[in-house]
């Protein structure tokens, strides 16, 4: 999981967990209903990936500034 985030692939974990309050459509990504059975249970879930994240962004790696790389806090393997 830790390449997903921090990695080459840095942005596609995110996408897919995130709740739609990240996207232009509202959509939630195709893994966040597997955050919990409630919808508190699942933001608390997601709250604590991107707290482990730390700069959750749902850009490709090839998009991340220099910037927005050091601020991810997930270690990178």
């Amino acid at each position: 999981m830790v390449i997903l985030v921090n990695g080459d692939d840095a942005g596609a974990l995110m996408r897919r967990l995130d709740d739609g309050s990240s996207t232009d459509d509202g959509e939630p990504g195709n893994m966040y209903k597997n955050l919990g059975s409630t919808a508190e249970e699942r933001q608390e879930n997601l709250a604590t990936i991107k707290e482990w994240v730390g700069n959750w962004s749902l850009k490709r790696s090839e998009d991340l500034t220099d910037e927005e790389r050091a601020e991810i806090t997930a270690v990178r393997e």
